[in-house]
């Protein structure tokens, strides 16, 4: 007998990046929604359905030299949890 109650693991993050993503990548990060800003940002969001594929898609976005803006876990309730990336200030001599 399958269980029909059976929990649907998936978490739904939202990753931003400073670059302009075609679409024709959204298969590398695993079918995410892709959104764009004025400001050239793509939003990233989707379920992923684990840690292994949350840092799959963060190595590619490091192996494709794009700048991380943020990551964010969306938690019920419209809720977020932050993980800002900051960046380093560079020295005013």
């Amino acid at each position: 007998m399958v269980d029909d109650k059976k929990e649907n693991k998936s978490e739904i993050y939202l990753i931003k990046v400073q670059a302009y993503l075609d679409a024709k990548w959204a298969e590398w990060f695993y079918g995410m929604d892709m959104t764009y800003g004025r400001d050239g940002v793509t939003t990233l969001k989707g379920p992923l359905p684990d840690q292994t594929v949350l840092h799959s898609i963060l190595d590619r976005i490091r192996d494709m030299n794009l700048k991380l803006i943020s990551v964010n876990k969306i938690v019920p309730h419209g809720r977020t949890i932050n993980y800002e990336v900051k960046g380093e200030k560079e020295n005013e001599t």
